[in-house]
């Protein structure tokens, strides 16, 4: 068995696997020179592009799994969003903030998904049999930011408003997890071997607001795929939630670089595995802080079986390539037995 899949599965492997949250990306020359060529929308509707930019990090970083190449926010406009991108990220036109009585909103409906995300997926499968390859779905709170706000809501402060003093907002909470959990499913049934679900915004709540407006509902995505693949799920800001992930139980828990492996693994129930958690910021500006970083992290994996190698965030732009090269080597030479 291939030495990521087994340790989502807290089987026996030969060495820890390690893979990179937004491997694909800015930091790879192969992927701008693409990227002059195609936008993000060009991009993900076609599958040769798409899988030829997903399977670009395992072929120069030598990474044990890839991740599809998509964006959270492409299937809202299967909900009737209309997004835009500019320099600072996708903006929604008729988010909430400017469309509150939700004209042209409705249900996820999947035949109205223009990415071919799901042909990629089979294309890589069919080139890449060897690899591994992991689907996602943006976390409730993190699309919700989006579309409640129309642009990033940093440290979530429109959408908590909405989130407080809104009726509306358990709606439009539940239309989401709907799509979530649909969106998981198309990409299961096109092969995918793992999901990951993106929450990056999740740590910007409070425990008790966490419990309160989201947990049953992360329970319920969790319940609906746990079981068929593997799942992994990710958020920032998480170490005052982590307890709580012992009732959500997802396969794997993916920790930022704000909490230990070992902090972690004395809260955590054993079958739940661990993924992280290099600061990414290390990773970018310091190849000897990088790799000290990362062999330290290492030493606290020992008896952890269900383990993964990532950063705690996704790859910077400015991160060098032959960085992530050595921590990939580190984490492969790294006697854990």
């Amino acid at each position: 068995m291939n030495n990521f899949i087994a340790a989502l599965h807290g089987d026996q492997h030969e060495r820890i696997p390690v893979w990179f949250m937004r491997q694909a990306g800015r930091y790879m020359s192969e992927y701008q020179e693409i990227r002059k060529n195609y936008n993000i929308r060009q991009m993900c509707m076609d599958p040769a592009i798409t899988e030829k930019i997903t399977y670009l990090p395992v072929n120069v970083l030598k990474v044990d799994a890839a991740i599809i190449f998509a964006d959270i926010i492409l299937p809202l406009e299967a909900m009737g969003y209309s997004i835009d991108f500019n320099a600072n990220g996708p903006v929604i036109q008729n988010g909430y903030r400017n469309n509150r009585d939700m004209h042209g909103i409705h249900e996820f409906d999947s035949n109205a998904l223009q990415y071919r995300t799901m042909d990629a997926i089979r294309l890589f499968k069919q080139k890449h049999p060897e690899t591994p390859i992991i689907g996602f779905s943006g976390g409730i709170i993190t699309v919700l930011s989006y579309l409640l706000a129309g642009t990033s809501d940093n440290n979530l402060i429109y959408t908590k408003k909405i989130m407080i003093n809104d009726s509306a907002f358990t709606g439009i909470k539940n239309m989401i997890k709907n799509m979530i959990i649909t969106y998981l499913k198309m990409q299961i049934s096109a092969g995918v071997d793992a999901v990951q679900i993106f929450d990056s915004w999740l740590g910007s709540l409070s425990p008790y607001m966490f419990e309160k407006y989201l947990k049953k509902d992360i329970m319920e995505i969790v319940g609906e795929i746990k079981g068929k693949i593997p799942l992994i799920y990710f958020s920032t800001g998480n170490s005052g939630m982590i307890e709580q992930f012992n009732d959500i139980k997802p396969d794997v828990i993916s920790l930022d670089w704000r909490t230990s492996i070992s902090h972690a693994g004395k809260i955590l129930r054993p079958e739940i595995g661990i993924q992280g958690n290099l600061d990414p910021y290390v990773a970018q500006y310091s190849k000897e802080s990088a790799i000290a970083e990362t062999k330290s992290i290492l030493k606290q994996t020992a008896g952890i079986n269900n383990y993964v190698f990532n950063l705690g965030h996704g790859v910077l732009p400015e991160t060098s390539p032959s960085t992530l090269k050595e921590i990939v080597e580190t984490v492969h030479e790294h006697n854990f037995h």
